[in-house]
């Protein structure tokens, strides 16, 4: 039994590898299950075994792909760094990981640029806004510790310090994936951080 399972695991990875590749190609609108049964070596009834249509078929790819992401982002918000060193550090971790992991930044660009919203992916869309959201408020909260510890300046707005973090990230983000020339290394990357970081610092 536990070989079966393992043999189903491995035939549902497959499974997303494959889809990965052709949403990459043509986008969520144009691709099939057919498409993706063929990249994958396998039937289309071997992919509807795993996943009841192409909208359970994407949300798995792009859930599983982007919690790996989040695992690593985490880390910056371990408690024994200080608030303004989590901003920091959760600012060049997002940004550096995308060089670091292929499959999340191909994932990321299927989101942004090869996926029409429709009514079926609604929720998933959803879902996407909620984590941003959160994802402000846990920056906000950051700088408001950061205020109450003295290493962030007074007269900063928390909630716009955290909207101007988020869109740094995701503005840069945008721009790598469309011309990977623009966080060219490690330095720039930690240079831009560093200037946003200085203005906040007290």
């Amino acid at each position: 039994m536990r070989r079966t399972k393992e043999e189903a695991a491995a035939t549902r990875e497959q499974i997303l590898d494959a889809a990965l590749r052709v949403f990459s190609r043509k986008g969520y609108s144009a691709a099939t299950l057919q498409d993706v049964a063929a990249e994958a070596g396998l039937t289309r009834g071997a992919v509807y075994w795993h996943f009841k249509g192409k909208v359970e078929l994407y949300s798995a790819l792009v859930g599983e792909r982007f919690a790996r992401a989040n695992e690593v982002f985490a880390e910056a918000l371990s408690p024994r760094y200080s608030p303004l060193e989590s901003i920091e550090r959760l600012l060049t971790r997002s940004l550096e990981y995308l060089e670091e992991d292929p499959e999340y930044r191909a994932v990321l660009s299927i989101s942004l640029f090869k996926t029409e919203l429709t009514p079926e992916l609604e929720p998933g869309f959803q879902q996407k806004i909620a984590s941003m959201r959160r994802l402000v408020d846990a920056v906000a909260d950051l700088v408001r510790k950061g205020i109450a510890a003295g290493e962030i300046d007074r007269a900063t707005d928390p909630r716009a310090a955290a909207l101007a973090a988020v869109s740094l990230v995701n503005g840069a983000t945008a721009l790598h994936l469309m011309d990977p020339k623009v966080l060219e290394s490690r330095a720039v990357v930690r240079r831009m951080v560093a200037t946003f970081v200085g203005g906040l610092r007290r």
